[in-house]
């Protein structure tokens, strides 16, 4: 009777940190259109970034960045002692904890200079 409720409280706890790992993957994805479309029409002169370039220039945007990227690497630490404990889909629960991870800006931000400095352009 009592492994019938820990069962229980486990797909419940490994629901809920899947359902706040969506949500702040889905914030994280919301910041990096904003950032990179910035990056990308900021430098053109025939688009008017003024808007958008104020929201991402703005203090608050930048604690959302980092609030969304720490609760990103905090919660994928539940989410996957959850899965190893799970045992179910565990090559797909993987693969979307690492998509979250890779989807922060911070991340981004690394892989470009990554491949920059490969490229030779800094």
């Amino acid at each position: 009777m009592e492994k019938e409720g820990l069962k229980k409280e486990l797909k419940n706890y490994e629901r809920n940190v899947t359902i706040i790992l969506v949500i702040l993957t889905a914030i994280s994805l919301v910041i990096d259109f904003l950032s990179y479309t910035c990056m990308v029409y900021g430098d053109a002169s025939f688009y008017n970034t003024d808007a958008i370039r104020s929201v991402i220039d703005s203090g608050w945007f930048m604690t959302i960045i980092w609030v969304d990227n720490i609760a990103i690497y905090v919660t994928n630490l539940f989410y996957a002692a959850a899965v190893i404990d799970s045992k179910r889909n565990l090559i797909v629960k993987i693969a979307f904890a690492i998509f979250s991870i890779l989807s922060t800006l911070l991340i981004n931000i690394q892989i470009v200079n990554l491949i920059a400095s490969a490229f030779g352009m800094f």
